[in-house]
């Protein structure tokens, strides 16, 4: 019985396993596999197309800001000018006005 015992065992190691292996990569595998890629590769780009965007976005702003500054010193300029005309002919009015108060 021992004999017996010791040929099962040894016919049942060196009896192949059925089926598909462990190492084998099967069609469905390989399909899986290129789409993960695809989806990396799409990801990848997504995400290059937004940073580029951005950065676009981000120069426009830089430009819109740099013409609003221009803008506005100038019409900081013409402010003080126009103010400085104003307090000019309002000091000749008080001056006609306090000359010809007095007789």
């Amino acid at each position: 019985m021992a004999d017996d015992d010791g040929d099962h065992k040894v016919a049942r190691r060196t009896e192949r396993r059925r089926g598909p292996s462990t190492y084998t990569l099967s069609f469905g595998g390989i399909i899986a596999v290129a789409g993960l890629v695809a989806s990396g590769v799409a990801t990848y780009n997504t995400v290059q197309n937004d940073i580029a965007t951005l950065k676009r976005g981000e120069l426009y702003q830089e430009r819109t800001n740099e013409r609003l500054d221009e803008e506005i010193k100038s019409m900081r300029a013409e402010q003080r000018e126009t103010l400085k005309e104003f307090n000019d002919k309002l000091d000749r009015i008080i001056e006609k006005w306090t000359r010809g108060r007095k007789p």
